[in-house]
């Protein structure tokens, strides 16, 4: 534990460069922050702080800047979370009042709303069920040997696969299969399907079976749709300014790799989600070079029948963790509300 002299520098340090984004100086700390201390007293705590890891010298003469074991110090000790303001909160509300009744659609605008509030890049996932349930299939006839497969889960997250017909069937005949087949599974998960051993003719069968596949399919994935907002935005601040590490970092964001850069699986795991949880993963705690310019702030969220999803933010270390964390709570207990009202 710090002394509370070497608390208080430490969070003047980080507050002044999360604002200025130029190393500190002992003379700018006494002046802005009005310490009934000498300068001199200041750079003595400040090789103490430096000494012991908590901030660096990045060039001779300039001044001091956290470090990532000083900004993990700060986040868990020393910065003091508020909930947005009450016009902020009431703003945000609107914007869902008036988005479409979509899991991913909330998904997507929760996405462009932490961006646009924050400046950086936020990705939240959509809801998505370790145990899918069916809530309805549907046939439609596309052509006298073809027919589609329409499968609505629970989730309200739609799947579609075309079956190949041994005979045709009109759109009457297949209105009537996927009428008995709803009246069996509707509300059924893959193991209860399966339990229920029921035998089917031919292209019931075939049906039965595609459907099983695509529920099973979509349980193999560890999470949601991704939606990435504010890429742009973020690779403004002047850590990115360099090439190199830019594209580095779009690469890695990128939706082919954006799993290895956040880690939606520990935020949206097996276990149920704790309301309010916020995790930090600064700089050089993240496996992927990269991303160790970078810190991620990620909450999981849950809902009725397993849902689970995570929203997440990532910017530079020199993020204002205070106002992440707290917009990242915010935003997932608005969307643990939303999928209560929906499914509950």
């Amino acid at each position: 534990m710090l002394t509370e002299r070497r608390e208080q520098l430490l969070r003047f340090i980080v507050d002044e460069y999360v604002r200025s984004a130029q190393p500190v100086a002992s003379s700018a700390v006494v002046q802005r922050y009005g310490l009934p201390v000498s300068s001199a007293t200041i750079r003595n705590e400040m090789a103490r702080l430096e000494d012991e890891g908590y901030i660096v010298q990045p060039h001779t003469s300039a001044g001091r800047v956290p470090s990532d074991k000083g900004y993990r110090y700060y986040v868990e000790a020393l910065m003091r979370p508020q909930e947005p303001p009450a016009a902020v909160q009431q703003t945000i509300r609107h914007q869902f009042h008036q988005a479409a009744g979509e899991t991913d659609e909330w998904a997507h605008l929760a996405a462009a709303v932490l961006a646009a509030r924050l400046s950086y890049v936020s990705v939240v996932t959509a809801p998505h069920a370790a145990q899918t349930r069916l809530r309805s299939l549907q046939l439609v006839s596309v052509h006298d040997y073809v027919a589609l497969l329409v499968l609505v889960l629970q989730e309200t997250l739609v799947l579609q696969q075309t079956l190949t017909l041994d005979r045709p069937l009109s759109q009457a005949e297949l209105a009537a299969v996927a009428a008995h087949l709803n009246s069996l599974y509707a509300g059924r998960t893959v193991d209860e399907i399966r339990a229920m051993q029921m035998e089917h003719r031919s292209f019931e069968a075939q049906a039965v079976h595609a459907a099983l596949d695509l529920m099973e399919s979509e349980e193999a994935e560890s999470f949601g749709e991704a939606y990435l907002e504010g890429l742009r935005d973020m690779l403004l601040e002047p850590e990115f300014a360099q090439g190199d590490r830019m594209l580095a970092l779009m690469d890695l964001l990128g939706s082919s790799n954006l799993d290895k850069a956040i880690p939606f699986a520990r935020a949206a795991g097996d276990q149920p989600a704790r309301p309010g949880e916020v995790t930090a993963i600064i700089g050089s705690e993240h496996p992927q070079d990269a991303m160790q310019q970078c810190s991620i702030v990620i909450s999981p969220y849950g809902g009725p029948s397993g849902l689970r999803g995570a929203i997440s933010v990532v910017g530079p270390t020199r993020m204002n963790y205070s106002r992440t964390v707290s917009m990242v709570r915010y935003m997932s207990g608005i969307m643990e509300e939303l999928l209560d009202a929906y499914f509950g």
